[in-house]
């Protein structure tokens, strides 16, 4: 196999630049050697975290999306179409709306209050 040097001298040049390249990205980007400091555990929020689930009656004319979904049945969307047809005079304006079932209420109308 004939290698001849400029073959040699292209690769290793080639090799340099990559190297160079990758130290430049990195200074650039802010990484290095320094650590970046954490919050200490328990302090700050997670990502992805929820908020705590409600203990006591749920307003609907004040309740967050969180809140509702933490009802039985109550997922995202309709959540969402809850939020979006306020207010409410009563609980029984989810079902007259076409917002939630009868059947998917009545097992959660204890939990919710106007």
């Amino acid at each position: 196999m004939d290698i001849d040097k400029k073959t040699i001298a292209g690769a290793a040049a080639a090799v340099a630049v990559g190297v160079a390249g990758a130290v430049a990205y990195t200074a650039l980007k802010g990484g290095g050697t320094a650590k970046k400091e954490r919050p200490p555990q328990g302090q700050g929020k997670r990502k992805g975290e929820a908020p705590p689930t409600p203990t006591g009656p749920i307003n609907l004319n004040h309740a967050t999306p969180h809140d509702l979904m933490s009802l039985k049945h109550i997922g995202k969307a309709r959540a969402k179409r809850i939020l979006h047809a306020r207010p409410f005079k009563s609980v029984d304006d989810l079902v007259s709306r076409g917002l939630v079932p009868a059947e998917v209420l009545a097992p959660v109308r204890d939990r919710l209050t106007v």
